[in-house]
């Protein structure tokens, strides 16, 4: 448990120190954006963001440490959970006015994935050495109190102490995420290093496990006893029964096919074999594995290969074959090794299969297909090397370019595609650089899309239901803006009220009873009462109601005035629109009581009291007079959740 302190103690304070540099980053990055800005409100915004970030800081570090201590504490009492994205956000709790959540998750979920991509490797050597010291029991991307997944959570917590509104938050995120996605690997090799000094799986290798039963020997090899840090990602790397037996079948007749044909003096695709037979007898007049294998770097290492791999020209099939027989030619020496056997010139007609197959296909998008045709070479030494690649359809290398083209088919649309497009080509560039004659590079290389693949995937998701959800929102912000609509307008007909005031029910008022509705539903009493501010400004308006209950009236036209402009205030109505609304409504009130007094002048009564009463009516008819409010027109209004 000292250990695992100790670890605590170090992630904490760099963590905790990354998160206070970041502030300055995170400060002159509002300034730049207040300065470019067109207008006063939005400049306001960010200086106020400005003035929050300071008064707020030592707030924002203390959920920080919080949210990271409690991380650890669950994570240290084994009682941690991991939630799928499905959970965390669940489409039946959601409303309208949670989009600000939504939009947090999306911006965290964005850093965690590249932090996570970026850090694989490093990040499941540190999930075995942790298990290991909690007796084997699994440690997750998301379960590790250290890795960016519960980092970022505490992130968040910490930004949304600082109270700001939904546009200038996004922007304290993506200062947050350049700073931290680089300097995760920092301090997830260090913790690395400090349980390694400690003899925690000193000899751990990084590797993807290619099917179930290899758990045991592979867990021996890096000397961890445990079955979870043998089998990293078995389930994705797994097809089922029925398909690995179609496939094999295939295999075999090909195979089949291929041997029924005998020796031939060009491969499936037309490229001729020159001066290289074919009928070699595998002993020592045919090439060699390492012959295969020096002709096929030698390739890959021209000025014309790497020129086209950089610049993304596609490389035909028919090219590939031509380089390896023109390749072999130069090496072949007739005093010892200058055939090629049978099985090897099948071999580079099935990886010429495999590749005009995949490049055929009109699902992908000819960048992806350009990128992709570069690893024929590559792959092709693989085949000629190990002879399990082309039967072994979960071999590493398989599974890794069968998952680029599945993704490339399903996410690029377009040449400047921003993220599975350079993924793809950096998973590429890493395979021809990294492969000379090792095949583990693609262990590490599948360990590492497959992470993309998944994070991807998982934003993905987000992102539909975000959409769902909005949509839906709005479906149900349009039934209760029309049922509020209804309300107002069954009592609109009944009654004839002054224009200004109609103007005001049935616009912004409409949309604070369709925001009530929504968030609080028709049997609520926020429904009722702003049903029944309608019914009393209606009765605020009319000289005859107002007539009735002239003692009351000034208590309830300033109870009414408080109730509409708070409903105003509530769904962020414009304040100089608001205070026009509300001038006119006073000014149709008084109206209407005066309107009363006079009714009660002309009727019987003392010389005293029509005086007084003549008098009055006149001064306040000036005073209404002298404050009429300019016409002031009225937004498109809809309900702003971050007043309320």
């Amino acid at each position: 448990m000292e250990l695992l302190n100790n670890c605590r103690d170090h992630a904490h304070k760099f963590y905790g120190d990354l998160l206070l540099a970041a502030e300055k980053t995170i400060n002159d990055a509002l300034f730049e954006q207040a300065e470019q800005c067109t207008n006063n409100e939005e400049q306001r915004r960010y200086f106020e963001a400005m003035q929050q970030l300071k008064d707020r800081s030592g707030a924002m570090h203390t959920a920080f440490r919080h949210e990271m201590g409690k991380s650890f504490q669950i994570f240290a009492s084994g009682q941690e959970e991991e939630a799928s994205v499905e959970e965390q956000i669940d489409i039946g709790n959601l409303s309208l006015v949670q989009r600000d959540e939504l939009e947090d998750e999306l911006a965290i979920s964005v850093i965690v994935s590249k932090s996570n991509s970026r850090n694989s490797e490093t990040l499941w050597k540190l999930n075995k050495r942790m298990a290991a010291m909690r007796g084997g029991k699994s440690v997750s991307d998301e379960t590790n109190p250290f890795g960016p997944h519960r980092v970022c959570e505490a992130l968040q917590m910490g930004v949304a102490e600082l109270s700001l509104d939904n546009k200038t938050r996004i922007l304290v995120y993506k200062q947050l995420g350049k700073i931290f996605v680089i300097s995760f690997a920092k301090e997830l090799d260090a913790l690395n290093d400090i349980l390694t000094e400690k003899g925690i799986l000193p000899n751990l290798r990084f590797s993807v496990t290619k099917a179930q039963q290899s758990a045991a020997p592979q867990a021996n090899a890096t000397g961890d006893s445990s079955p979870e840090a043998a089998v990293t990602d078995t389930e994705s790397l797994k097809e089922s029964p029925s398909s690995i037996a179609h496939q094999q079948d295939l295999y075999n007749s090909i195979r089949a096919l291929q041997s029924a044909v005998g020796n031939r003096t060009q491969t499936a695709g037309g490229v001729s074999f020159a001066g290289v037979a074919t009928d070699g007898s595998g002993g020592e007049d045919s090439f060699s594995t390492m012959d295969y294998a020096l002709a096929l770097s030698a390739i890959q290492q021209s000025k014309a290969f790497l020129s086209a791999a950089a610049l993304n020209r596609p490389l035909p099939a028919e090219k590939v074959e031509e380089n390896l027989i023109d390749q072999l030619t130069k090496q072949g020496d007739e005093n010892s090794r200058h055939k090629m056997t049978q099985g090897d010139a099948d071999t580079v007609d099935l990886v010429g299969m495999i590749f005009r197959y995949m490049l055929d296909d009109p699902n992908l998008h000819d960048a992806v297909k350009s990128l992709l045709s570069h690893l024929h070479t590559p792959y092709l030494k693989l085949a000629l090397m190990d002879k399990t690649f082309l039967d072994n359809y979960q071999h590493s290398a398989r599974v890794l370019l069968n998952t680029m083209a599945e993704v490339g088919g399903k996410w690029v649309k377009k040449d400047n595609e921003r993220t599975v497009l350079p993924k793809i080509k950096t998973i590429v560039e890493n395979i021809l650089k990294g492969f000379v004659d090792d095949p583990s590079v693609f262990d590490r290389l599948l360990e590492d899309f497959t992470r993309f693949k998944e994070n991807i995937e998982k934003r993905s998701r987000m992102v539909e239901k975000r959409n769902t959800e909005s949509q839906q929102g709005l479906e149900k912000l349009e039934l209760s803006r029309q049922q509020a609509s209804d309300e107002v307008d069954a009592r609109l007909d009944i009654d004839d009220i002054p224009e200004s005031v109609a103007d005001l029910l049935r616009q912004p008022w409409i949309d604070f009873l369709a925001f009530n509705l929504l968030r609080h539903g028709q049997d609520s009493l926020t429904w009722e009462s702003a049903l029944k501010v309608v019914d009393g400004v209606m009765w605020s308006v009319k000289p005859s109601a107002v007539a009735d209950n002239k003692d009351d009236f000034k208590r309830h036209q300033s109870d009414l005035e408080i109730s509409v402009s708070d409903g105003l205030k509530t769904i962020g109505y414009d304040p100089d629109a608001s205070k026009g609304l509300l001038n006119s409504l006073k000014e149709a009130q008084e109206l209407a009581y005066h309107h009363s007094v006079m009714e009660a002048v002309n009727e019987p009564a003392s010389a005293e009291v029509v005086e007084t009463a003549t008098r009055d009516t006149a001064v306040t008819n000036e005073a209404a007079v002298a404050v009429k409010p300019k016409a002031t027109p009225l937004p498109n209004l809809k309900p702003n959740p971050e007043r309320h």
